[in-house]
C-alpha cells in the first residue's frame, strides 16, 4: 500500500508528496520473472540479435546454433517459446515433434525463407507450430509474434494448471472418504427402500433419478485459438497503413505486408483489397501533385502506382489528365524544349541498347531520362522509356545477385526505385540482397556451399509446373507484358520454349490474349495510344491464331483514334491561316454598362470547305461573360482550306479574342 506524507509548513502553500513504490515494484518484478524463457536455434547472428531486441521485457533469451548444442540443458532451461531457423535443421517438423513431446506447452515460432512459406503454412494450419516469420526478420513483426507466443504459452500453462488442480482435489480429502462413503451408502439404501415401496403400491416402475455430481475438471478447458498467419500479415499491414507507411520502410510497409499475405494465399480478398487501398492513397498524392502543377511528381507517382496495380480504374482518368496537361504544355512551351526531349529519349534508348544503364556518370540512360522527364513530365515516350529502363535494371540486378555481386545489384535496384518503380519483382530482389548481405556463421556458409555443389552436380530439369503457376500469378497481378523479364508474356514464352505441347499452353495463351485486348481498349479510351499499341502487339504475338479478327478490329480502332487525336492536338494559331471572312463579335451590353473588359481563348476546326466547326472555349477572363458573343462570331469566319501533299485536310486552330471598350 502506498504511503503518503503531507508536510505543510506554517504559513505556506507548498505540499511535499512522497510515495512508497516498494510494493508495486515487487509485484512488477514478480510478474516479469514469470515470463517464459525463449530458446533460439539459429546460426544467423542477425536473426538472433533481432529476436533479442524484440523480446518483451522479463523473458530471457538462450541461443544455440542447433538442438544438439543445447539438448543437455533443456531440462533445466524449460523453454516456453522456441524460435527456430529453418537453416539450423534439415527437418523442422521432426524437430518440433521431438521437443513438444517433452515440453507439451512449448510454443513454436519458425523463421524461414519465402520459398519455405507453403510448407510452414501447412504446419501452422495443422497446429504443429504457432506462427512463422519470413527472413530477414523485421523488428516490429518479430516483437508482435513474440508477444503473441508468450501470451499463448501463458494461456496454455493456465489451462494445464486448472486441469491439474481439478484432478488432485479428490486426493486432498482422502481422510473423509470413509465417513462420506458410509453416509452415501446409507442414503442409497433409504432411497432404494422408498422406491421399492412406491413401486409395490403403484405398480409402475420408476427409475430413480440419481443426481450426477459435477466433477471438477471433467470438461477440459478450451485452449486458445492459433492465429492464422495470413491474418497476422494482414493485421500488420493494416497497422502500417494506419500509420501512413504505404511503401516505406522497405520490408515493413503496408504494401510489403499485403504482398506477404498474398504470397501465402494468392486468392485472399482482404489482401487484394489492401493493395488496392495502398494504390488509392498513392493516386491521391498524384492528383494533389497535378493540382499543384507539380507534373514531374505526378507522373512519377502515377507510374509507381501502375507498377503495383496496372488494372486500377483510376489510372485511365489520370492518364487523360496527363494527356490534357501535355496538350496545354505543347501550346506554351518553346519548340526547342520539345526537340530537346526527343533528343534525350533517343539518346537514352541508344544507351540502353549499348548497356549503359547507370554508368558512366553523365553518359547513361538513367540521367538522360531523368532530364527528359524534368523538361516534359507528361511525354508518353518518356514514361514508356522509363518503364523499359526499369525492367532492364531489374533484370541486371537479378543477374548481378546471381553472380554474387550484391553491391552492384543494390545499385541497379536503387536506380530503378529512383525512376519510380515499385514492382514486386524488384522488392523480391531487394529482400534477396538483404538476405545475402546478412552476417552468417561459418557452418551455415559451409552448408550453403555443399548444397550449391550438390545442385551443380545434378542435371537441370525444366520446372514447367512452376512456369504454369507463374503465368497464372502474373495474370492475376495484371503484369501482362511488363515489367520486362517478369511479365506473364515472358513466363508464357519460356513455357512454350520448354514444353510447347503442354495442354495449358493454349489455355494460358487465350487468357493472356483476351486480357491484352481488354487492357488495350482501356488504354485507347484513356487516349494512351502508345500503351494501347504495345498491348495490341503483345496480343498479336500471343494470340494471333485465336483472336485474329478481334485484334485486327482493335488495331483499326486505334489507327482511327490516333488520326482524330492528331487532328485535335495539331493546333496552330489562327493567324497563320488565311481568312476569307471575318466577323467581329458584338460587345455584350451588360458588360459594356458595367465597364467590364476581358478576353476569350477558343479552339476550332477549319474544315476542308473552309468552314468553322467544333468550337471549344479553352479559357476566358472573366469566365462566361464574353463566351457566347465570341462563339457566335467565330462560327461565321471563313478560311482557305489547308492543303497537305496536294490534298485538302481539316486543321485545328486557336485564337484569342479581346473585348476592350474604346476610350
Amino acid at each position: 500500500m502506498a504511503n503518503a506524507q503531507h508536510n505543510r509548513p506554517a504559513g505556506g502553500e507548498e505540499v511535499n508528496l512522497e510515495i512508497d513504490d516498494t510494493q508495486s515494484a515487487r509485484i512488477l518484478g514478480e510478474s516479469e520473472s514469470h515470463q517464459p524463457p525463449i530458446l533460439v536455434l539459429s546460426r544467423d547472428a542477425a536473426l538472433v540479435e533481432t529476436v533479442r531486441k524484440a523480446t518483451p521485457r522479463g523473458s530471457s533469451v538462450t541461443h544455440a546454433p542447433d538442438l544438439d548444442q543445447v539438448a543437455d540443458r533443456l531440462p533445466s532451461l524449460k523453454p516456453g517459446v522456441l524460435v527456430v531457423d529453418t537453416a539450423s535443421t534439415s527437418d523442422v517438423a521432426a524437430l518440433v515433434a521431438q521437443l513438444t513431446q517433452h515440453f507439451p506447452e512449448l510454443v513454436v515460432v519458425v523463421a524461414g525463407k519465402r520459398e519455405d512459406s507453403a510448407s510452414l503454412m501447412q504446419l501452422t494450419a495443422a497446429g504443429r507450430i504457432f506462427r512463422f516469420l519470413l527472413t530477414p526478420l523485421s523488428h516490429g513483426q518479430t516483437r508482435l509474434s513474440l508477444e503473441a507466443a508468450i501470451a499463448q504459452y501463458n494461456d496454455l500453462s493456465a489451462a494445464s494448471t486448472r486441469q491439474a488442480s481439478g484432478a488432485s482435489s479428490g486426493g486432498s480429502s482422502k481422510n473423509y472418504v470413509v465417513t462420506y462413503g458410509a453416509v452415501a451408502a446409507g442414503l442409497l439404501i433409504l432411497i432404494g427402500g422408498i422406491w421399492f415401496g412406491v413401486s409395490q403400491f403403484t405398480g409402475k416402475e420408476a427409475a430413480p433419478e440419481v443426481p450426477q455430481a459435477a466433477t471438477p475438471g471433467s470438461e477440459p478447458a478450451s485452449l486458445p485459438q492459433r492465429q492464422d498467419p495470413v491474418q497476422a500479415e494482414i493485421n500488420l499491414a493494416r497497422e502500417a497503413f494506419d500509420q501512413g507507411k504505404f511503401l516505406e520502410p522497405a520490408g515493413e510497409s503496408a504494401l510489403d505486408y499485403y504482398r506477404s499475405a498474398l504470397a501465402l494465399d494468392p486468392e485472399n480478398q482482404a489482401a487484394k483489397n489492401g493493395v488496392r487501398s495502398v494504390v488509392d492513397n498513392i493516386l491521391v498524392r498524384a492528383e494533389a501533385a497535378l493540382t499543384a502543377e507539380k507534373l514531374e511528381d505526378a507522373v512519377r507517382t502515377i507510374e509507381q502506382a501502375r507498377t503495383i496495380d496496372p488494372a486500377h480504374p483510376r489510372l485511365a482518368f489520370l492518364d487523360t489528365q496527363i494527356a490534357r496537361e501535355r496538350e496545354r504544355l505543347k501550346l506554351t512551351q518553346a519548340r526547342d524544349v520539345g526537340n530537346r526531349v526527343n533528343a534525350l529519349v533517343a539518346q537514352a534508348n541508344d544507351r540502353m541498347s549499348n548497356g549503359r544503364l547507370i554508368s558512366p556518370a553523365s553518359g547513361n540512360a538513367r540521367d538522360a531520362l531523368l532530364e527528359a522527364r524534368r523538361l516534359d513530365p507528361t511525354d508518353p515516350t518518356v514514361a514508356q522509356s522509363m518503364r523499359d529502363l526499369s525492367g532492364l535494371l531489374t533484370e541486371e540486378a537479378r543477374k548481378s545477385l546471381g553472380a554474387g555481386r550484391t553491391d552492384e545489384a543494390q545499385a541497379f535496384v536503387n536506380a530503378a526505385r529512383q525512376l519510380g518503380s515499385a514492382d514486386a519483382a524488384l522488392a523480391q530482389i531487394q529482400r534477396s540482397i538483404t538476405d545475402a548481405t546478412r552476417p552468417a556463421g561459418t557452418a551455415a556458409a559451409a552448408s550453403a556451399s555443399a548444397a550449391a555443389a550438390g545442385a551443380a552436380r545434378r542435371p537441370a530439369t525444366p520446372n514447367t509446373d512452376g512456369l504454369v503457376a507463374e503465368v497464372r500469378q502474373r495474370l492475376n497481378e495484371g503484369k501482362l507484358i511488363d515489367p520486362a523479364g517478369a511479365s506473364a508474356k515472358d513466363s508464357l514464352n519460356q513455357l512454350i520454349a520448354q514444353t510447347p505441347t503442354r495442354p495449358e499452353v493454349e489455355e494460358l495463351s487465350r487468357a493472356l490474349s483476351t486480357r491484352l485486348l481488354s487492357s488495350s481498349k482501356q488504354a485507347l479510351a484513356a487516349k494512351a495510344y502508345d500503351r494501347s499499341a504495345q498491348l495490341l502487339a503483345g496480343a498479336r504475338e500471343v494470340g494471333a491464331r485465336y483472336d485474329a479478327a478481334a485484334i485486327a478490329q482493335a488495331e483499326a480502332e486505334l489507327s482511327a483514334a490516333r488520326s482524330q487525336t492528331a487532328l485535335q492536338s495539331n493546333v496552330v494559331s489562327a493567324a497563320v491561316l488565311k481568312r476569307t471572312r471575318t466577323v467581329n463579335p458584338v460587345y455584350p451590353e451588360s458588360a459594356r454598362k458595367r465597364g467590364v473588359e476581358g478576353w476569350v481563348e477558343m479552339a476550332f476546326t477549319v474544315t476542308t470547305e473552309g468552314r468553322v466547326e467544333d468550337v471549344e472555349i479553352r479559357n476566358a477572363s472573366p469566365a462566361e461573360v464574353f463566351d457566347e458573343a465570341a462563339t457566335r462570331a467565330i462560327r461565321q469566319w471563313r478560311f482557305e482550306p489547308v492543303e497537305r501533299n496536294g490534298q485538302k485536310v481539316s486543321q485545328r486552330a486557336m485564337v484569342r479574342l479581346r473585348f476592350e471598350q474604346q476610350q
